[in-house]
């Protein structure tokens, strides 16, 4: 009755053999409290992995494209094409490639997510699968971030193809 609970309380207080006092529902609420915690925190350490990795896999392939489109790049700067003109085409690839991974990537993370629901689960608890709308929303945030930096960096590299270097080439 809770009603009565600071009675009950009051009364437990007072009784000299009684060590310990354990209330279903605050422990329930405390064990909620921390598991959202540390949820957060893994969370946001996953993120942060997340976008290390995206910005690694968009940046390498990029410097690869670059590699093997620099002389291209560099000879349509000869002809007269502007710096902007140019970067938009490798730009414009990783933007394409970008987007097109989305769908893909949403479909293993829901993967790897479910398995290791299922792993986490035992006898004693376990834990639902929620995957809402939003999720998609933030990985897609993190992966575009990642794209974008890359983007920046590698701009800065086509900004300094060597034309005087094309010219020289012969073929």
């Amino acid at each position: 009755d809770t009603s009565r609970e600071a009675e009950l309380f009051a009364a437990l207080k007072a009784t000299p053999a009684l060590g310990l006092i354990s209330l279903r529902a605050v422990s329930l609420e405390r064990f909620r409290e921390t598991m959202a915690e540390n949820l957060f925190v893994m969370i946001g350490v996953l993120v942060a992995m997340a976008g290390v990795i995206a910005f690694g896999v968009v940046y390498n392939f990029a410097r690869i494209s670059l590699s093997e489109q620099g002389r291209e790049m560099a000879s349509l700067r000869v002809l007269g094409f502007y710096r902007h003109e140019v970067s938009m085409l490798l730009l414009a690839e990783i933007a394409v490639v970008t987007l097109l991974a989305q769908p893909i990537g949403w479909f293993l993370g829901y993967q790897l997510a479910r398995g290791m629901v299922r792993s986490f689960s035992s006898e004693l608890f376990t834990m639902p699968l929620v995957v809402s709308p939003d999720v998609y929303v933030y990985s897609s945030a993190v992966v575009v971030a990642a794209a974008l930096l890359s983007a920046l960096i590698v701009r800065r590299r086509i900004d300094r193809l060597d034309m005087i270097a094309v010219l020289k080439t012969r073929e």
